[in-house]
């Protein structure tokens, strides 16, 4: 069996029947988003679910708004912890979740209204889908929509998920049970690209993974979020490559390069994107191509317009890193 570091339980609250699906808000120090987020697990076209929302350790004024929503809708369970990080505080939800269908949203992204009900749909038809995704929309601090990601759908391998995250962000996975007591939970350790590892470990057991090619959510870029620690990630990446390695070591040694050649160019991108200097993303772009030289022959839609955006204004480069996306393993 392959197992996280957190052993599996679940509350004994329970309610005579079953919620049609657990949503899991992990929440630190979002005041300025929480309330638009929660809202749109609220307003999803399954009215039947429990939101479960896991403060960890915030200083802000963020729980004053949660327990205000908490007070008019009694779908809303609030935990409170010290602070232990993403993973952890998911751990937490999953273990405080009642159903056996359980959905990720982060403190600062949206959902369309019927984002739950069309993963729903396609996991009661498929007994072998253990997975339900879809692509994302990247909107900007004002919710502005800034591009999207243009996942694979079908036929997710250990190799996929080694080269980078075709699920884009933990806010677009549903999740059947059955898949953490095989696989196990986040790893509490990694504060970053915890969900690439753990989507790795998903693909190694053999349940199926897929995704509805429908937009349904929007994932915000926020120049403070994780997302904007490019070290922590890239930090994060090494993590995940050293628990692949135990669990699949020959699959990783001959694909290393590869990886770790995609992620540079995935901090490229990100560090146009939140506006850091440009020679911080040529920094990144060039350690991609000295890893793997032959990146700029073998994913030539991917590789040249992130090169290309590391030397032009901001006005030129909107369209180049939309369409370095679109042909990127990782969005």
């Amino acid at each position: 069996m392959l197992t996280g570091d957190t052993p599996l339980t679940q509350a004994s609250r329970r309610t005579p029947c079953l919620p049609a699906c657990s949503v899991v808000i992990p929440c630190y120090n979002a005041l300025r988003t929480i309330a638009a987020t929660i809202d749109s697990a609220r307003r999803q076209t399954v009215k039947d679910i429990e939101i479960i929302v896991v403060d960890d350790g915030s200083r802000d004024a963020g729980a004053e708004t949660i327990a205000a929503i908490a007070k008019i809708d009694p779908r809303i369970l609030v935990i409170k912890q010290s602070n232990a990080g993403v993973s952890a505080a998911r751990n937490t939800g999953i273990a405080a979740a009642s159903s056996r269908i359980i959905a990720f949203l982060d403190s600062d992204d949206l959902w369309a209204a019927t984002h739950l009900e069309a993963h729903l749909r396609r996991l009661q038809n498929d007994p072998r889908l253990g997975l339900s995704y879809s692509p994302a929309r990247f909107i900007d601090t004002n919710g502005k929509v800034i591009g999207r990601s243009m996942p694979k759908l079908e036929k997710l391998t250990p190799l996929d998920m080694l080269l980078g995250n075709p699920t884009t962000t933990c806010s677009t996975l549903v999740v059947k049970r059955e898949v953490f007591k095989d696989v196990g939970l986040f790893k509490t350790r990694m504060r970053h690209n915890e969900d690439q590892e753990w989507l790795f470990r998903v693909a190694l057991s053999g349940w199926v993974m897929s995704g509805d090619p429908a937009l349904l959510v929007d994932y915000r870029t926020s120049p403070g979020g994780l997302a904007s620690d490019l070290a922590g990630m890239f930090h994060g990446f090494e993590i995940m490559m050293q628990e692949a390695r135990k669990l699949a070591p020959k699959l990783v040694e001959r694909n290393a390069r590869s990886a770790t050649a995609n992620m540079h160019r995935y901090l490229a991108r990100r560090s146009i994107a939140i506006g850091l200097p440009r020679s911080v993303a040529r920094s990144y772009m060039f350690s991609g191509i000295r890893t793997r030289p032959i990146m700029l022959l073998a994913e030539p839609l991917a590789t040249l317009p992130t090169l290309a955006a590391c030397f032009l204004p901001p006005t030129l480069t909107t369209n180049m890193l939309h369409y370095a996306r679109q042909h990127a393993v990782n969005a």
